[in-house]
């Protein structure tokens, strides 16, 4: 199972190569202009990025460009220009792959599980607690089912924890392993702010996953 960010103007298209993903397991997370794209691209963790060209706003490999500065994940066009320049073009830019339209969604889906299987993003690693399952391979959280979006930040503070569980892990060792490994210098105050928005995306207010130890930091679970 993998995290897909799709970008497609065609609504049509857009809903049909989202329930072809999500039949074989994926998440996918659909946006429809490039400036949307733009602006939620960093929100969560990608495994793959399917992008179309042609869009009402702008182009798919301006974003492919700006994707290509902060990630190595997959990323595959879906486009009508299949011509010589526009793929080259495209690889350029950054992408791995193309896919001209129209296309058949089998093809679609197997082409996005043979780059999967190149990146291992399709491996998973699963941990479970009570109705909580997290894929430690990748930013994928469940409760009770229900998949839940976290940040890389909010990944890692949950990561950290779980292998760390049956300890308690202070402020000082979750910001020197979760800020720290990019260059940046925050306080505690940081720390608590991103624990309290992870908290209320787990619906964990009764702390059965992450437990507060007063005065000291935090622990995962019992």
């Amino acid at each position: 199972m993998a995290n897909i960010f799709l970008l497609e103007d065609d609504r049509d298209l857009n809903a049909a190569v989202a329930l072809a993903l999500e039949h074989d397991g994926h998440a996918v997370t659909r946006f429809y202009t490039l400036r949307e794209a733009m602006a939620n691209r960093r929100d969560s963790y990608y495994d793959l990025y399917l992008l179309d060209i042609n869009l009402p706003d702008g182009s798919g490999i301006d974003l492919c460009e700006a994707l290509r500065k902060g990630t190595q994940a997959p990323i595959l066009f879906l486009t009508a220009n299949d011509s010589e320049r526009d793929m080259l073009r495209g690889y350029q830019s950054g992408c791995d792959d193309y896919i001209a339209k129209p296309f058949s969604l089998a093809v679609l889906c197997k082409k996005v599980q043979v780059l999967l299987n190149r990146t291992g993003a399709g491996d998973a690693k699963l941990f479970r607690y009570l109705d909580f399952e997290m894929d430690l391979n990748r930013p994928e959280v469940r409760i009770a089912g229900e998949m839940i979006r976290l940040t890389q930040k909010e990944y890692r503070i949950l990561k950290c924890l779980i292998e760390n569980r049956k300890k308690v892990l202070t402020h000082t060792m979750l910001l020197e392993q979760v800020w720290d490994i990019d260059g940046n210098f925050v306080d505690e105050s940081a720390l608590r702010v991103a624990i309290r928005r992870l908290r209320h995306k787990l619906h964990d207010d009764d702390q059965r996953y992450i437990v507060t130890v007063f005065g000291i930091g935090y622990t995962f679970g019992e």
